[in-house]
């Protein structure tokens, strides 16, 4: 029995290897051109699929309606070449995060769809289909109804300015999730770069474009969510519309591929440190609102004295 289960063992960790192995090959590949072409805008005479002086692409020619519907394919990731970026994006967010993301820093940028505008265009379409199904925010008010029972105690009336603020600093950034999304992405990039800075060649900016694509593939597993359960999550650590749960695995998926870990434990480690750090700044900048906030009560009893 002892054999037969180590020989099982055995066969499931060549299974890992082989699988690992096939995620780690980049699948896209543009097929030369050795077409000569003249390009209209700088007359220059090349062979490829692009003008290597100015970058226009061949084949432009008078603008038809099959022109705009050509363009506003491109936009969406789909050009003539057949480069259907944002498919393989997607598709590839789900199957090889990790590997995906360090193909497009490594330079293979062409081969996917830009961050930025994935989000965006993910975006929209989440924010669509929460309109069409009809389903609304349900916002937690736990911290604001204690503040509440603090106002209405006599004994706190001196901080009764204080605890007005705080409440409409905390009812700001619910009504306003954009900006507390924006606030929430700096401080994941931070937490990332701080914890993974020794193990990974990464600039600070480079791990912001890691947590962008982060983003668009919490998005898209959000809109999976949406449409399976017509339910989305916002009350978490990470602005990710999931539960943190689903936030955690998926993460120590990414971050296996993404930063090249071996062991299950050590990464589960640094996933944790990454979540102390992001307390900590969340911690600093409710000091900070605090701090502001105080300053700014004991100024205006100042001059009513």
């Amino acid at each position: 029995m002892v054999k037969i289960a180590t020989r099982q063992k055995e066969k499931l960790k060549g299974w890992l290897r082989r699988l690992d192995a096939r995620q780690q090959q980049p699948n896209y590949k543009l097929e030369p051109s050795t077409e000569e072409h003249t390009c209209p805008h700088c007359q220059t005479r090349y062979t490829g699929h692009f003008c290597p002086q100015c970058g226009m692409e061949e084949g432009t020619s008078q603008f038809t309606l099959r022109t705009l519907v050509v363009k506003l394919l491109d936009v969406m990731g789909f050009d003539e070449s057949g480069n259907h970026s944002v498919l393989r994006t997607l598709r590839d967010l789900m199957w090889r995060p990790g590997y995906m993301i360090r193909d497009y820093l490594g330079g293979h940028s062409v081969a996917y769809f830009q961050p930025f505008k994935l989000l965006i265009f993910l975006t929209i379409i989440f924010t669509l289909l929460i309109h069409v199904l009809g389903v609304e925010l349900e916002q937690s008010t736990g911290i604001l109804e204690k503040l509440q029972e603090f106002q209405d105690n006599a004994d706190f009336k001196p901080i009764w300015p204080l605890l007005a603020g705080v409440a409409y600093a905390i009812r700001w950034f619910q009504d306003n999730m954009v900006y507390s999304i924006i606030f929430q992405n700096f401080f994941i990039v931070n937490a990332m770069w701080k914890v993974y800075r020794h193990r990974a060649p990464y600039t600070w900016v480079e791990t912001f474009i890691v947590q962008m694509y982060l983003c668009c593939q919490f998005t898209l597993l959000g809109i999976v969510q949406l449409l399976l359960t017509q339910r989305y999550h916002t009350d978490s650590l990470f602005p990710y519309l999931v539960s943190d749960r689903l936030v955690s695995l998926v993460l120590l998926y990414d971050f296996f591929q993404l930063y090249g870990e071996h062991r299950f434990w050590p990464a589960l480690w640094r996933l944790l440190k990454v979540e102390l750090w992001l307390i900590v700044q969340y911690v600093v900048l409710a000091c900070i609102i605090i701090f502001c906030l105080g300053a700014y009560v004991g100024f205006v009893q100042g001059l009513s004295e």
